[in-house]
């Protein structure tokens, strides 16, 4: 069988999750494929279930089985380096698919050549289903109504990457610095980008996934591990900043949108204040000529007070404010804000380094 997809999986115990991960699979992915599992050093009966697996018509079953328990970077890797497929799919053991969730993930890729990473939908990003059982329902809504469409975002989360080989061949797998887990995929989103790719989600393709189910293993440990890594991420890219950047009116966001995006493609999240207008979001970018992005949002305010109460509310304060009049300015820096009357993105570089 000719298969275009590599789908890396692990595991480690918990067969439970990982019988539940195969079943689903096998049931709504219909492009050819090959799903590589690699067991981790299980000693819960996960090895000799996966022995079991048979490949079908679709996909071909290969399983890798550790005798010691490898770390989540190191035994992805180990799944990333079998792979040669065209297409590779990074993905956790505790997900649940629907119908057709793997051609359409690929059919975004292969529309547009700068798309380098994406996710599938989920709950994960924020799109949950009423329940488990109305996932297909969910689903065909995606389907019917947003096939082949792509938002970009900042970072991909790494319960479900989907990506090209020529994405691997430049950037390999995960960074080991970042053993055993945790801001792998914020890192390997920067790396995709700065080999000149985009990332985002294809928003009609969706995948359920249970959260962390199998990471309740490495218990107490989590907290210290994810603080590591994420002091790491922000040494390496520089800290992921909040914007707040003011427009006077629509014609001002038009101008501005390619920077804000720009903003956003280098790993920040922006806020843009608008004077006195509702926003189409959609027709914003779209007249812009620039695929909608996750990292831009548009927050409307009327007066110079409305204003400030919206920034000054905010619980996570805004690590830079960018344009409005000077007087605002003043107030902003005051108020001990990094200030900025248009962008430098060689300043911004600077404010994430030391922020």
């Amino acid at each position: 069988m000719k298969y275009n997809c590599d789908v890396v999986v692990l595991s480690f115990n918990r067969m439970d999750v990982t019988r539940q991960f195969v079943d689903s699979f096998l049931a709504n992915t219909e492009y050819p494929c090959r799903l590589i599992m690699i067991d981790n050093g299980s000693g819960d009966g996960t090895k000799e279930y996966l022995c079991t697996l048979q490949s079908t018509d679709n996909c071909i079953i290969k399983v890798v089985l550790n005798r010691e328990n490898r770390g989540f970077i190191r035994g992805m890797n180990q799944g990333i380096e079998l792979s040669h497929a065209p297409y590779v799919c990074l993905a956790n053991n505790d997900l649940i698919f629907t119908k057709g969730w793997l051609s359409e993930a690929i059919s975004v890729l292969q529309k547009n050549s700068r798309i380098g990473l994406l996710n599938p939908n989920s709950n994960n990003l924020g799109l949950q289903p009423r329940s488990q059982a109305n996932l297909e329902t969910l689903a065909q809504d995606l389907r019917s109504n947003h096939r082949g469409e792509f938002v970009e975002m900042p970072f991909c989360i790494g319960f479900c990457m989907v990506t090209k080989r020529e994405v691997i061949d430049k950037v390999a797998g995960y960074s080991e610095e970042f053993y055993p887990m945790f801001f792998e995929d914020t890192d390997y989103s920067m790396k995709v980008k700065e080999a000149g790719y985009l990332t985002g989600v294809a928003k009609s393709s969706y995948v359920y996934h249970l959260e962390h189910a199998s990471m309740k293993q490495i218990g107490s440990r989590k907290e210290s591990i994810f603080k590591e890594s994420k002091e790491k991420c922000d040494k390496k890219w520089g800290k992921i900043l909040r914007i707040a950047w003011i427009a006077d009116g629509y014609k001002e966001v038009s101008s501005l949108l390619p920077e804000a995006v720009e903003l956003a493609r280098r790993g920040n999240y922006v806020w843009v204040f608008v004077r006195g207008r509702n926003l189409d979001r959609s027709r914003v970018f779209k007249e812009g000529g620039l695929f909608e992005h996750s990292g831009v949002n548009f927050v409307v305010f009327h007066t110079i007070f409305d204003l400030l109460w919206k920034i000054l509310k905010k619980k996570k304060r805004y690590d830079v404010v960018i344009g409005a009049s000077e007087l605002t300015r003043c107030i902003f820096s005051r108020l001990g804000y990094n200030v900025l009357e248009k962008v430098d993105f060689a300043e911004i570089n600077r404010i994430k380094k030391v922020v």
